[in-house]
C-alpha cells in the first residue's frame, strides 16, 4: 500500500473534486504556495493545512460527496499514514496472514518501532489465546525490548502482566510471579491503576496456588482497595480471599464472604455467579453438609453451561469430591469423566490434571490395576506436554511400584531408569 506525501494528498484531492491550483487561495494561499506544497518544495503550515481542508470540505459537500479531512489528514507524513493504517489493522481480532504480511512490510518500509511492538504484543495475544504459553511469552519478551529501546517503559507493566497470566495457564506459577513482580513495578512506577489492579489479583491468585497463603491474602487487600464494588475484579478478589479461608480450614468464614458476594452480584448473567456457588459448594462439602453442597454444584453447573462452558469442567470435576466423601464411587467416576471431557474440549491442562489424579486415587484405592495404569500414562502425556518433570518423577515411581507389585520387572525396571533420567 502506498501512502502519500502532504503534496501528493493535495494534488490528489483537488483533482478529485475537479479543482484548480487558482480554487484554493485564500488568505496567505497563494497558487505558488500551493504549487510549491504539491512539489515538495515547501511544507504545509497548520494555518494553511486548516484553509486547504475547508476548501476541499466545502467542495465536497456542493457535489454531494462525504469528505470529513482534516488539517491533521493533510499535515501528517506517509510513515505517520502507515502507521495509523497499522495499528487500525491490529485491532481486528480476526486479523489476517495475509495482513500480518503486509503489517511487516510496511515495518519494514517506514521503521515503524511503536507499530512492530504492538505486532509482537499481538502476536502474544494471539498464542496465549491457542494456549501457546511459550511462543506467548517470546513474543511479549520481542515487544518490551522494543518499547525498552524507544525509552516507553510505561508500557512494560501491563505486557510483564500478560507474561504473568501465560505462565499462571501454563501452571508455572513461581515464574509467573517473577513477572507479575516486574509488572507491579512498572505499573506502580508510572501509575498505571488498572494493571496494578490485575497484578495484584493474578499475585494473590499465584500465592494461593503455592500454598502461601498468607501472602494471598495480604496481597488479596491490596487489591481490594483499588477495586470498586460491582467490579467483576473485585467479585474475584473476595473470591481468592474466601479460597484462602478455605485452605486455613476456616469454611464459615469462607462461606459467610460468598453468601455476601451472591448479594452484591446484581446480574444473574454474570459467570462470577458460576464461580461463587462452585466454591460455596466445596465449603459445605467440607462441613459434611453434602445436600447444601450437591445444590450449589448443580446451581453453578447450570449458570457455567449457559454463561461459559469452558469452565464447566471445574465444577464437574469438584463436585466429585462430594460423591467421594458419600462413598458414591461409581457416580464420582461417571462425574469426573464428564469433567475430563469439557476439560479435553477447552484444552483446559489444570482440569485434565485434577481430574486424572482423582481418578488415579479412585482406582488405587479400588485396587484396579489395569484401569490405573491407563490413567498413570495418561498423566505422564499431560506432564510432558506441560514440562512438570517434579511431578513426572514421582508418577514414574508410582508405576515402577505398581509394576513391582504385579511383578513386571522389565516394567518396573524401565520406569525407575526413567525417574533417573529426571534427576
Amino acid at each position: 500500500m502506498k501512502f502519500l506525501t502532504t503534496g501528493e494528498k493535495i494534488k490528489k484531492l483537488r483533482e478529485q473534486l475537479n479543482l484548480t491550483q487558482e480554487d484554493l487561495i485564500a488568505e496567505n494561499v497563494t497558487r505558488g504556495l500551493i504549487s510549491m506544497i504539491e512539489t515538495g518544495r515547501r511544507d504545509i503550515s497548520y494555518k494553511t493545512a486548516v484553509r486547504l481542508a475547508e476548501k476541499f470540505n466545502g467542495k465536497a459537500e456542493e457535489l454531494n460527496i462525504i469528505l470529513n479531512i482534516d488539517e491533521g489528514y493533510l499535515m501528517r507524513s506517509p510513515s505517520e499514514d502507515a502507521e495509523i493504517y497499522c495499528l487500525n489493522k491490529l485491532k481486528n481480532e480476526d486479523i489476517t496472514q495475509s495482513t500480518i504480511d503486509e503489517i511487516w512490510i510496511l515495518i519494514k518500509q517506514y521503521d515503524l518501532l511503536e507499530v512492530q511492538a504492538k505486532t509482537y504484543f499481538k502476536f502474544g495475544e494471539i498464542d496465549l489465546e491457542k494456549k501457546n504459553f511459550d511462543k506467548a511469552c517470546a513474543n511479549y519478551d520481542q515487544a518490551i525490548k522494543i518499547y525498552k529501546s524507544m525509552g516507553k517503559n510505561e508500557k512494560l507493566g501491563y505486557i510483564y502482566e500478560r507474561m504473568g497470566i501465560s505462565k499462571t495457564r501454563d501452571l508455572k506459577y513461581d515464574t509467573a510471579i517473577v513477572y507479575y513482580g516486574l509488572s507491579q513495578y512498572y505499573s506502580f512506577v508510572y501509575d498505571d491503576k488498572a494493571t496494578q489492579r490485575l497484578c495484584l489479583y493474578n499475585l494473590a491468585n499465584n500465592y494461593k496456588k503455592t500454598n502461601e497463603i498468607d501472602l494471598a491474602l495480604e496481597t488479596v487487600e491490596k487489591c481490594l482497595l483499588l477495586c470498586e464494588k460491582k467490579e467483576d475484579i473485585y467479585i474475584y478478589a473476595y473470591n481468592i480471599k474466601a479460597q484462602c479461608y478455605e485452605s486455613k480450614g476456616e469454611y464459615d468464614r469462607a462461606i459467610d464472604i460468598y453468601n455476601l458476594l451472591l448479594e452484591e452480584i446484581s446480574d444473574n448473567k454474570n459467570s462470577a455467579l458460576g464461580y461463587v456457588y462452585n466454591n460455596l459448594g466445596l465449603n459445605y462439602c467440607h462441613k459434611n453438609d453434602f445436600k447444601e453442597s450437591i445444590k450449589c454444584f448443580e446451581m453453578a453447573e447450570n449458570i457455567l453451561n449457559e454463561l461459559d462452558k469452558s469452565l464447566l469442567s471445574h465444577t464437574i470435576i469438584e463436585k466429585s469430591h462430594v460423591l467421594l466423601k458419600q462413598k458414591l464411587t461409581v457416580q464420582a467416576v461417571t462425574t469426573v469423566k464428564l469433567g475430563l471431557k469439557y476439560a479435553k474440549e477447552y484444552s483446559d491442562i489444570e482440569y485434565l490434571l485434577k481430574g486424572n489424579y482423582i481418578l488415579a486415587d479412585i482406582y488405587d484405592n479400588l485396587n484396579d490395576t489395569e484401569q490405573l495404569e491407563e490413567i498413570y500414562l495418561k498423566i505422564v502425556d499431560l506432564l510432558k506436554l506441560n514440562k512438570e518433570y517434579n511431578s513426572l518423577k514421582s508418577i514414574y515411581n508410582k508405576l515402577a511400584i505398581m509394576y513391582l507389585n504385579q511383578d513386571k520387572t522389565d516394567l518396573c525396571k524401565k520406569y525407575l531408569l526413567l525417574s533417573k533420567d529426571l534427576d
